[in-house]
């Protein structure tokens, strides 16, 4: 009954989010890798602007560039609600950037919603002395109010962003998602949260994504599910820090590799990073810092049992199994390489010991090439882990993709990802392609279709399959 009455209490929201709107939108290196080619994909071009000494920018292209949380994923900030207004979608509702002007539709024209095409484009402040005369200048129904007392120089500044309420004292965001598969012809809930972000004071945030967990068999088994709904993250933040240092502590997903959008593909799945599933989430504490292009972050946490997810709102509910992560990396304006190690100490019957690491990186030609629009980002992982009876093992997977923007608001895309998920089994290693195309009309909906196909090697070439799969994401 409880559960029952939390899911309508979760809907009754549900209805207050679409007729307010929101910023959630799931992690995508991608937009990371692109949107270095001009500065104004993610906020106004400032008037005479000087580049503040290092530890003073917000400039990076680490996933905290766009995102609340840190590590990527869910609730966007101010950066990244403005990229998602005027970079993403085919009609813009944020001024445009000056490079995409004449890479609109043919249909949709060149003069977008709420975009300036002139040399009198709108301007943010140019030094944190002149932030308060744009204080008023937010007309946000996404983000309410301001942190009590004074602003600092390290957040977000008003006026930066537009229209956009560059630091609120409080947001809340709804992320959904509704798929077809051609496999059974099922159309099945993905993805259902509701973010919201307390931001009372300077340097503090409160924050927590509470998600439903989708089924392919139903919208009654997934609402039904006894993690439905069930908190995916749940922390508190310090941050708007010198250097963008932050301290991140409460349940989250160990920041690893590229924290890709589709948590089916095996650099996730196989090494217990699958977004979608509570035994993913860990509660520990994370430090890290993105001083313009190099990004670093560390971790220490606790977690449940790998057969069983933790329970639905105790972030403390952990077992005996514990580990640590780390991710380094450099994030330059055409390309990014890093690495990252994850390692889980626990009994056998918990799940066992893990190291699993990786190497990751993107090259964007785009940023020095203008008419070629393409970026490609790719992963290796490895790492050890025991079988049931104890035995060590290895597993392997990678995974490529490439990119082309055809238009503003239409994306092409082809990927590759391989799985060996036990090295010393003969023939269960397997290949997935797949290529498709996404679509954002407006900011808020974007439509992805996907022709996917799944090749098994050796003895197990005749599982071959393939399939189309499309999703509706309302990020509202």
């Amino acid at each position: 009954m409880r559960r029952r009455l939390a899911l309508l209490a979760l809907a009754a929201t549900f209805g207050i989010g679409g007729a307010f709107g929101s910023r959630d939108l799931e992690a995508t290196p991608l937009y990371a890798a692109r949107s270095s080619r001009t500065c104004d994909n993610c906020h106004l071009t400032p008037n005479e602007w000087v580049d503040p000494v290092l530890a003073e920018r917000k400039c990076t292209l680490s996933c905290q560039a766009c995102h609340v949380d840190p590590a990527g994923g869910g609730m966007r900030n101010a950066s990244g609600v403005f990229f998602g207004r005027a970079t993403v979608p085919a009609i813009a509702t944020s001024p445009r950037p000056t490079q995409d002007w004449d890479r609109n539709l043919p249909f949709v024209g060149r003069r977008d919603r709420a975009t300036t095409y002139s040399s009198d484009l709108p301007l943010g402040p140019n030094r944190f002395e002149d932030v308060e005369s744009f204080r008023d200048s937010a007309n946000d129904r996404f983000g309410y109010g301001s942190p009590l007392g004074a602003s600092s120089k390290y957040a977000f500044w008003p006026g930066r962003y537009g229209a956009v309420n560059a630091d609120p004292a409080f947001a809340i965001g709804v992320d959904a998602r509704i798929a077809f598969l051609s496999q059974g012809a099922l159309v099945f809930p993905m993805q259902f949260d509701l973010p919201m972000r307390l931001h009372p004071v300077e340097h503090l945030t409160v924050f927590a994504n509470t998600g439903a967990r989708g089924r392919r068999s139903g919208y009654s088994d997934a609402f039904d599910d006894d993690h439905t709904p069930y908190f995916r993250e749940a922390f508190v933040l310090l941050h708007e820090a010198p250097y963008q240092a932050y301290v991140k502590a409460g349940r989250f997903v160990p920041r690893f590799g590229l924290r890709l959008d589709d948590h089916t593909m095996r650099t996730r799945r196989e090494f217990e990073l699958d977004g979608a599933l509570p035994e993913s989430r860990v509660t520990g504490v994370e430090i890290g810092a993105a001083p313009n292009y190099p990004v670093l972050s560390f971790s220490w946490f606790r977690m449940a049992s790998r057969t069983r997810g933790p329970d639905s709102w105790d972030v403390f509910d952990v077992d005996d199994g514990k580990g640590a992560a780390a991710h380094v990396g450099w994030r330059a304006l055409g390309w990014s390489a890093g690495g990252s190690g994850l390692w889980r100490s626990r009994p056998l019957a918990e799940g066992g010991d893990t190291t699993t690491y990786a190497l990751w990186g993107s090259w964007n030609p785009w940023f020095s090439h203008r008419d070629l629009p393409v970026t490609v980002q790719g992963e290796l992982d490895w790492g050890r882990f025991q079988r049931a009876s104890g035995r060590e093992s290895t597993k392997l997977a990678t995974y490529v993709e490439a990119d082309w923007l055809a238009a503003n608001g239409v994306n092409l895309l082809v990927a590759h990802d391989f799985a060996d998920p036990d090295r010393e089994v003969a023939d269960d290693e397997s290949h997935r392609v797949q290529a498709g195309m996404q679509i954002t009309p407006y900011p808020g909906f974007t439509l992805d279709g996907r022709i996917r196909a799944l090749i098994p090697l050796g003895a197990a070439s005749e599982g071959s399959s393939a399939d189309l799969f499309v999703q509706l994401h309302v990020w509202r």
